[in-house]
This record gives structure tokens, sequence and C-alpha cells, in this order.
């Protein structure tokens, strides 16, 4: 083999590298330039964005309120949930469908957490619109810990791992915490005497700094987490005369 013919392969070697080289120089640090979409997709679409004003509309806004009397259709019932038991998964209750509303009264109570009180005017559900059983607790129980606890506390305390660290923050000085405001304990006074309806609409359409869970929780999960909560309540609030005849001599 003839020293020409190594020198070529070897350009050729080199030149075939270098293309590899480069493209792996140019994703080890950021550009400047846009990147390059040969087909876009939805990369780049019209569109509004949230908060965004649009002056095809009276009001100036490109969010649109929604229609009264209109609902998704998915919020038009009430599927039934499973209760993550190791040793017996089952079902919370004996139903098999989901649950349909068949009234606007249902509907408002179950869903709304609101009923028709005197003189025609709504007013928040003063009992849990659905059977209120071990299950549903012990469900609640779980959902709880995993939406609530983080910022409300496992004893609902108001003393989760969220803010704890957004108190050491503050503490710190640190700007990201500066709009924190502690979550309210299950506890006081004022929060134990709101009707379960209430607690129900805080935890479907949120409440000053606490987002809104409608979409990640479902109906069922909410009046569930409601029980339990009102559960945690009684508990640190119980007294000797709570516990049944049958079960004090337990505890003695």
């Amino acid at each position: 083999m003839s020293k020409t013919f190594l020198g070529i392969l070897l350009v050729v070697a080199v030149a075939a590298v270098v293309p590899f080289g480069m493209i792996a120089l140019s994703r080890s640090r950021p550009s400047p330039l846009r990147p390059v979409h040969p087909i876009l997709d939805m990369v780049r679409q019209p569109k509004f964005k949230p908060q965004s004003q649009n002056a095809m509309f009276a009001d100036g806004r490109a969010m649109r309120p929604l229609i009264p009397g209109v609902e998704a259709r998915g919020d038009l019932a009430v599927s039934n949930e499973v209760l993550n038991d190791p040793s017996f998964p089952r079902l919370i209750d004996d139903r098999r469908s989901a649950f349909v509303p068949n009234s606007a009264e249902a509907y408002d109570r179950v869903l709304q957490g609101v009923e028709t009180k005197a003189k025609g005017q709504k007013g928040w559900v003063e009992v849990i619109p659905l059977p209120v059983t071990a299950d549903l607790i012990e469900r609640g129980r779980e959902r709880f810990n995993i939406y609530c606890a983080p910022c409300h506390g496992l004893s609902g305390y108001g003393d989760g791992a969220v803010a704890r660290r957004a108190a050491e923050m503050q503490a710190s000085g640190a700007d990201t915490a500066a709009g924190w405001v502690a979550p309210t304990s299950y506890h006081s006074d004022e929060i134990r005497s709101r009707p379960v309806g209430r607690l129900y609409n805080t935890v479907t359409n949120g409440v000053r700094t606490m987002p809104a869970y409608d979409k990640q929780i479902s109906v069922l999960d909410r009046w569930a987490i409601v029980a339990y909560v009102k559960a945690l309540q009684r508990s640190q609030h119980a007294k000797p005369a709570d516990v049944p005849e049958t079960e004090r001599d337990k505890y003695r």
C-alpha cells in the first residue's frame, strides 16, 4: 500500500470525524441562534397565552369566562374509587358504575357542595352527601397524605415539609419565599366550625394561594378528604365520653 493512498485514507478518516465533533461541540453549550425546525408541528403556533389581551372581545381578555350553566361532561358523574389495600383491594362502596345525579338539587349537593336553604337561597352542605364509611375515610387519608400533607402536615396543623421549608427560606431572607402564606391549621376554631360543603369547595376551587385541585382529585376523593379532615379534627378534640363504653377498657 503506497504512502499516497495511506495519506488520502487518513485525510478521509479525519474529515469523517469532524462533523461528529462539531455536533458534540454545538450540543455542549447553548447557542444564541434560534433552533432550526424543518417540521414545526406545534412548536410555534398562533395562540393566546394566559392573561394576554384579545381585542376581538369587548372586555379585551383572551381568557374567556365559563358560560353559566355549562359543565364539562366529565364533571356530570361521580366515579367510584379503589381502596389501595394490599391484602384486599376493593371499591370504596358497592357501586360498579358512576353515580349520575338525577336532579339539579343532587348535582348541587354532591358536585358543588351547596344546597337550597330557607327562602330559596343557596348555602353550604352541612352533611357529607355520600355514605361515610371506614373505607371512604381510609381513602381520604391516602389522598390527603398525597395532596394535602406536603403543606398542611400529616396531622393538619399546617406544618408540612413545604411549609417548613418556606419558613426556613423566609427566615433566611430569600426573595423566592417573600410571598409565601403559611397554611391554616385545620384545628383552629374557625376551620373546625366550617361546613363540610365549604371545605369541599376549598379543595375544588382553591383559596388565596392554595390552588384548585378539581382536575387532580376526583369528586369522590374530595369528599373522602373532607371526611378524613373532619376525623382529624375530631381526633384532636376528642373527649373520654366519645369512646363507646365497650371500647373504653382498652384504653385504661
